[in-house]
């Protein structure tokens, strides 16, 4: 791994924020945009999350039921406040950055979600996330009956289960909705955020920029066998040719029979071949 990846400040609070027993997603999102964008935004993002909280105390009485909770959560946030997902520059890569999506209320699903849950917690329901592929929301389980599905994304509309199983069935996936109500730990889903940036910064050519992405997942050790061979990939392209190779032969040693084995092993030849000098 480049020795840059854990030089920068907000990379310390980045692997200090994903410590387990307890990580805290807000910190670390906050971290990582942080780094991304060379900006500390953290207090003033927390002072707008904490005026937010304060709004909501004076919405909420103790005798609300758990979902008229959600409810006003989701006047408060999405007809007040007007957060929303952010359909026409859907890859823009500052729907990534949490602390852009506070400020300007639009952005991700998957980020809007954590926004969702942290607020959730503070009126006193314990929302957790729902990793459908393509499609990120939030759930809050019930103690009977189904769990209810909220999309922060599309303003908190609610989803049934058929519609729940529909959408998988259109992508072309498992649709036993429940098998894909288990509940993400942090770690996924910041590697599910890591992972949109580093396909942002790829799409833009940003390649430094991915690699970062790609080593926090290294260092939070959620990394899977295609993160190890992008690493690797994009390290050669850097013009880090020896722990290129070393990323790419590990590739080979963790996935022997994935489809794309022999080109991968190819590339990492033709590095030892024609590198001027591995570094």
């Amino acid at each position: 791994m480049r020795s840059r990846a854990i030089a920068h400040p907000a990379r310390h609070a980045f692997l200090r924020a994903m410590q387990p027993p307890m990580p805290n997603l807000i910190d670390a999102a906050l971290a990582l945009a942080w780094e991304e964008q060379g900006i500390d935004r953290r207090d003033h993002v927390y002072a707008l999350l904490a005026s937010m909280c304060q709004e909501l105390d004076a919405r909420i009485s103790p005798t609300l039921t758990p979902l008229d909770r959600l409810m006003t959560l989701n006047h408060y946030l999405f007809d007040e406040l007007g957060f929303k997902g952010n359909e026409d520059e859907y890859y823009a890569i500052t729907n990534s950055y949490l602390d852009y999506v506070v400020v300007h209320r639009t952005g991700l699903p998957i980020i809007l979600s954590i926004i969702y849950i942290h607020l959730a917690q503070h009126v006193g329901v314990t929302c957790y996330g729902v990793a459908f592929p393509g499609h990120f929301m939030v759930q809050a389980r019930q103690a009977h009956g189904d769990p209810i599905i909220i999309d922060p994304f599309r303003a908190g509309k609610r989803w049934s289960m058929s519609e729940c199983a529909n959408y998988l069935q259109r992508q072309r996936v498992s649709n036993d909705v429940h098998d894909w109500l288990a509940i993400p730990t942090a770690h996924d889903i910041m590697v599910r955020i890591l992972r949109n940036i580093k396909g942002s910064h790829i799409m833009r050519g940003n390649f430094d920029q991915a690699a970062a992405a790609l080593e926090r997942m290294l260092q939070i050790n959620h990394a899977e066998s295609i993160d190890i061979r992008d690493y690797g990939l994009i390290l050669g392209r850097l013009g880090y040719y020896a722990q290129a190779v070393a990323y790419l032969e590990r590739y080979a040693a963790m996935a022997p029979n994935a489809p794309d084995i022999e080109s991968v092993r190819h590339h990492a030849q033709t590095i030892l071949r024609t590198a001027p000098k591995l570094n």
